[in-house]
């Protein structure tokens, strides 16, 4: 009629914790050499050593960077792109205070909030 998908065999067996957990492992392959662990590779000389990805050139347009025009008022800023949503922006340190912020948006509204940090 059709394929079976999903299928759990429980035998009375696998109530017993230890059992169970015997029963387990034996479908486990023994082998040293996993997939996954906690041992770093080797480096290789000749592969090329990259560093950390560019910054993408529209993630660099930060509107708290910019400059307001003299008609405007200096507490509203302009939409932001949707790139720029949802992004933790460091700001240069200046006369000792670090400034996080990162803008929301809630349906039309967006929300930029602003972390001042004295160090």
């Amino acid at each position: 009629m059709g394929s079976k998908n999903n299928l759990v065999s429980v035998r009375k067996s696998d109530f017993e914790v230890f059992q169970a957990l015997a029963k387990d492992s034996e479908g486990v392959s023994s082998s040293t050499q996993t997939e996954y662990g906690q041992e770093i590779p080797p480096h290789k000389h000749w592969e090329k050593v990259t560093g950390p990805p560019i910054l993408p050139p529209h993630l660099l347009q930060v509107i708290l960077n910019k400059d307001t025009p003299l008609s405007c008022e200096p507490t509203l800023l302009p939409e932001p792109n949707h790139v720029m949503l949802n992004h933790l922006y460091a700001l240069s340190i200046k006369d000792s205070v670090m400034v996080l912020s990162a803008t929301h948006r809630y349906r039309k509204k967006y929300v930029t909030t602003l972390l001042y940090k004295p160090i």
